[in-house]
């Protein structure tokens, strides 16, 4: 017979088990005493008091308290816990149970207990930290332009999409992949319906023209919207029909602006109007309701049924007067039967909100129409101050969304496919640099405090010198790759000069 001491398995257990006995015993003696704290501890990023998606990437942090050891439990309100430990505060929560958590507190919420001990031994528990849980999940993608703060210079920027169930990015396309020398830009990307299905996007190169990228089924083409006739400017900002056959889109004379108080950047916009591209007649259809030689229009976005253009307009003044430009929030009907249009009516005035209305975006239930109001201007981006609100459009009543709006709180704000999150951009940590956020929208039209897109290293937006803008939540992937997208650009313009339709 063989003695039991030769059965390596059996070995190795009874070798483990006492050290880990020991490993045990030893966290559990410096958290035992540990002193209440009667504060929640300083976290980086501060997911406290927020809500999250379900199925969004496990939220870590960096404890932000003097100390040598650091002990994180999360703990469901309908069960569940993961601990993590850490030697230099960094909380990196393992995925699986991060993901087994969420899924077990659907509807309820989370708490995380902190315990850190300094140098001298004494250790200190602080506060709960309360994190809700939502029922209703987040678009598993996102997408979004990341550029370097530079006013004048196309230098790496590219369009990249981020799996939001984990940390992955990849490109979508990137001006390395059309521009000699990245003297490109790409920007204004748009999908149709929270997919990718149907996608566009804009290109500015010196090489390769300025032709929009239009993606359908799968396939990219390139069209030279400019030479319709229309506009010597390329398209702008762009929106996607719900049908899948239109593109509204802006032709804008920008020019860039410094001043010396206060917030350097700004942007005039010397004159700017709305098209529509029909991707299946190939032609550019606008009417002077959009396109009015008296006034600048901007920020087009259909509503959910596609019979409503949403749209600002504000009147012709000279640059001089720049900061008394301020844009109504306009709508106008559209037949995509016959691609004819209806009267414009304004919804809110400059002269009611004393504002500048941007951006507006209807949910996809068709209830709320969520928009910004600045100071002045149409680029919510150089604001110091830009607020979110929202309307219901089914008594016109309207409310600021409290819960976000913060100096420099927010511009490109978009709709999750359900209609239950806000994802948007701000520069509320330093008024520099562009960070993504999303708030949870609850039934009752109120937005919920925001949460900042998660990353692997809680430190990442601590060194990061990239902004982020215009993201667009999808459901999933953009099915092309970067050289693809790089080889029809470069190709040059696959379709025929569109012809300019006016009705």
């Amino acid at each position: 017979m063989t003695s039991s001491n030769s059965n390596p398995q059996r070995l190795a257990s009874i070798l483990i088990l006492p050290v880990l006995f020991a490993l045990c015993g030893c966290q559990a003696r410096w958290t035992e005493h540990a002193q209440r704290v009667s504060r929640p501890p300083v976290l980086y990023p501060d997911y406290g008091g927020t809500v999250i998606a379900p199925n969004i990437a496990p939220l870590n942090f960096a404890v932000k308290e003097p100390g040598v050891r650091f002990l994180a439990r999360m703990a469901g309100e309908k069960g569940g816990a993961i601990e993590v430990s850490s030697r230099n505060g960094k909380i990196a929560w393992p995925a699986r149970g991060w993901k087994q958590l969420l899924a077990r507190n659907r509807g309820a919420a989370v708490r995380a207990t902190i315990t850190v001990q300094d140098k001298n031994g004494v250790s200190r528990r602080f506060d709960e930290v309360r994190i809700g849980v939502s029922q209703e999940e987040l678009d598993r993608y996102v997408v979004y332009r990341l550029i370097p703060p530079l006013d004048h210079y196309y230098v790496n920027i590219g369009v990249y999409q981020r799996d939001l169930e984990g940390f992955s990015e990849r490109p979508v396309i990137e001006n390395q992949n059309f521009a000699i020398g990245r003297n490109g830009c790409v920007n204004c990307h748009s999908f149709r319906r929270n997919r990718p299905d149907r996608m566009s996007l804009q290109i500015r190169s010196t090489n390769f023209g300025k032709p929009m990228v239009v993606v359908k089924d799968g396939e990219p083409r390139t069209v030279d919207t400019s030479a319709s006739g229309f506009s010597k400017s390329p398209a702008a900002y762009q929106h996607w029909h719900p049908e899948g056959r239109y593109v509204a889109y802006t032709v804008n004379t920008v020019m860039p602006l410094e001043h010396t108080v206060g917030e350097h950047r700004d942007a005039w916009d010397e004159d700017s109007d709305l098209a529509v591209y029909d991707t299946e007649a190939n032609q550019v259809l606008t009417t002077r309701g959009i396109a009015d030689p008296e006034r600048r229009e901007n920020w087009p976005s259909w509503s959910a049924d596609g019979r409503t253009l949403y749209f600002v307009s504000a009147p012709q003044l000279p640059w001089t007067q720049l900061q008394e430009v301020k844009y109504d929030l306009m709508r106008i009907s559209f037949d995509p039967a016959t691609g004819t249009w209806g009267e414009r009516e304004t919804i809110l005035s400059a002269a009611d909100s004393g504002r500048s209305a941007a951006q507006p975006k209807e949910s996809p239930d068709g209830r709320w129409l969520l928009f910004l109001l600045a100071h002045h201007g149409n680029f919510p981006t150089y604001q110091p101050i830009c607020d979110l609100y929202v309307i219901d459009l089914r008594n016109g009543t309207r409310h600021p969304l409290n819960a976000v709006n913060r100096r420099w709180s927010g511009s490109w704000p978009t709709w999750s496919s359900n209609g239950r999150w806000i994802c948007f951009t701000s520069k509320r940590e330093g008024g520099v640099l562009g960070r993504i956020y999303f708030s949870y929208f609850d039934r009752n039209g109120e937005a919920h405090r925001p949460f900042v897109m998660p990353q692997k290293d809680p430190s990442f937006y601590e060194s990061c010198t990239m902004t982020f803008n215009l993201p667009e939540l999808i459901i999933a992937p953009v099915p092309l790759s970067p050289s693809r997208l790089g080889r029809a650009i470069t190709a040059q313009a696959s379709l025929p000069a569109p012809s300019l339709v006016r009705k």
